[in-house]
């Protein structure tokens, strides 16, 4: 148990970081002051969530590995945003 729980906490928060920015890059026609607000607001949920679901793995290896894959895949599309949309 104590496994999954630092894979929220660890891998949890770069993931909701990486899926924050990638909704701030993909959101149309927006400038930073109107944006960032309801993002703010929006990643301590989202990292809530992510560190909850990680008790609905059946074990720390598949939490960890599931989130690192998640990870990855999140800083993927991020990366893929930023060098097709013009962004921010």
């Amino acid at each position: 148990m104590l496994a999954r729980c630092f894979a929220g906490i660890v891998l949890g928060l770069p993931l909701s970081v990486l899926l924050i920015s990638c909704a701030i890059w993909a959101w149309p026609g927006s400038s930073a002051s109107v944006v960032m607000p309801f993002t703010i607001l929006a990643f301590f949920p989202l990292w809530t969530g992510i560190m909850a679901a990680t008790y609905l793995f059946p074990s720390g290896l598949r939490a960890w590995s599931w989130l690192a894959v998640a990870n990855v895949g999140a800083f993927a599309l991020l990366w893929a945003l930023k060098h097709t949309l013009p962004g921010l």
